[in-house]
């Protein structure tokens, strides 16, 4: 069955930007994942659970003075950079 997220808010995009060590799922520098407070897509739910406050705050107008996080995995840590698409 296809999911249908609905459109709410703004687009939250979180780009790969760096890397120390692998991901233990297999994410890779410069990809790009679509977030928002219904989808995660193959985003690691780990680090998901992290930012889902910061990506809800950034859906929905608001703005936040740091837009790069580190996973907390601290054996492999990934970096990403959050952007905000106005839909």
């Amino acid at each position: 069955m296809a999911v249908n997220y609905p459109k709410l808010g703004n687009k939250v995009i979180a780009k790969i930007i760096g890397m120390q060590g692998q991901c233990s799922i297999g994410m890779k520098e410069g990809e790009e994942y679509e977030l928002s407070i219904h989808k995660c897509g193959d985003f690691c739910g780990y680090f998901y659970h992290n930012l889902f406050g910061i990506i809800t705050i950034l859906q929905f107008g608001g703005s936040f003075p740091v837009m790069e996080w580190e996973c907390p995995n601290g054996q492999n840590k990934v970096k990403v950079q959050l952007r905000v698409e106005k839909q």
